[in-house]
């Protein structure tokens, strides 16, 4: 059989569809379990991120910044003449 007939008979056909087949779709479940991972693994740090966020008091400031933790303390020495 020369290879003009090969491509010809039904049986090699199929099976050779058959087995690409086969191959495209172990490549796509190959694909699915690396997505299904990678989901697992953004979900699970992002309930690590709530978790963390639940677990840190929160910290209601009325100030942005300051200088060094200070902008709370009070001038118990200021008068409105300006004598100490």
């Amino acid at each position: 059989m020369s290879s003009g007939a090969t491509s010809q008979d039904s049986t090699w056909k199929q099976k050779e569809q058959a087995e690409e087949a086969r191959y495209i779709h172990q490549k796509e479940q190959e694909q699915f379990a690396a997505i299904k991972a990678q989901m697992e693994k953004e979900s699970r740090i992002r309930e690590e991120m709530e978790k963390s966020k639940e677990s840190v008091p929160n910290q209601d400031n009325d100030y942005e910044g300051g200088f060094g933790g200070q902008e709370d303390l009070e001038d118990r020495y200021a008068t409105t003449s300006g004598d100490h």
